[in-house]
């Protein structure tokens, strides 16, 4: 398919307008006398009218520099000028188009089933049996959490960077949720205002005393002690505080 260039508007008034859209027009048919197969009849919708570099990208940046009087005359004839190009798209227009066969006579076999291709691709074929023993589609059930949604993002980012993804137990020992991680018996973080512990624990040793995870360093502790360094792991879970739950503050996050 040879250049096509837009024409140059020399001047603003009506029979200019008329011979600069007769121009364009006359370019598109051009194009459009050359297209035989489906692949091409895209080509042409991306060469003419696609979103980036589609050539009425550069008619319509002729309307911002026009004067103001000229406008409206320019809007219109663009507007009928549009309404061909897509109308001309369409299988059937191009493919019933004369000029646009192969040597100006029968239709192409590629011809013969570009409307039909491009008009049943979104409905059933009728004449296809279903097929009952088929699985069915499972209907979606609600919506992931936003926050459930956002904690998979962060994840995915460290596991596109090479991380491996830890999990514990949300019901820990105070070992691992204090002791191995350097929190020592009389550090602020055990105190019960800030710690959910579970009852009846005090007949245990402290290291051995359950507890609800405060934190997910737990799970740094447990994948040493299985694991080799060098280790890359990002710990998503939940977490327990003895919170009183109120517009900003949660027991469970």
């Amino acid at each position: 398919m040879s250049k096509t260039e837009i024409p140059t508007l020399t001047d603003y008034s009506s029979a200019s307008l008329d011979q600069f859209f007769a121009a364009v027009k006359d370019s598109f048919e051009r194009d459009a006398a050359q297209v035989h197969t489906p692949e091409a009849v895209e080509d042409l919708r991306v060469r003419w009218i696609g979103r980036k570099q589609g050539l009425m990208n550069q008619v319509d940046e002729l309307l911002k520099s026009l004067p103001s009087e000229a406008k409206k005359d320019f809007g219109r004839g663009l507007n009928l000028l549009k309404e061909h190009i897509r109308s001309r798209l369409s299988a059937s227009s191009i493919s019933d188009n004369p000029q646009s066969r192969p040597n100006g006579g029968a239709r192409s076999d590629a011809f013969d089933g570009l409307s039909s291709q491009i008009k049943n691709k979104s409905k059933i074929d009728r004449a296809d049996p279903i097929d009952v023993t088929l699985p069915g589609i499972r209907p979606a059930l609600g919506a992931e959490h936003p926050l459930i949604r956002t904690m998979h993002e962060i994840v995915s980012v460290f596991e596109r960077m090479g991380y491996s993804v830890g999990l514990g137990p949300e019901v820990e020992t105070d070992y691992y949720n204090f002791e191995a991680l350097n929190f020592p018996p009389n550090h602020p973080a055990r105190d019960t205002q800030d710690t959910l512990v579970i009852a009846n624990q005090e007949h245990k040793p402290l290291r051995d005393r359950l507890l609800l995870r405060t934190h997910t360093s737990p799970v740094q502790i447990r994948t040493m002690e299985l694991k080799p360094p060098p280790l890359r792991i990002v710990i998503p879970g939940k977490v327990h505080r003895n919170d009183a739950a109120d517009a900003t503050h949660s027991p469970i996050f």
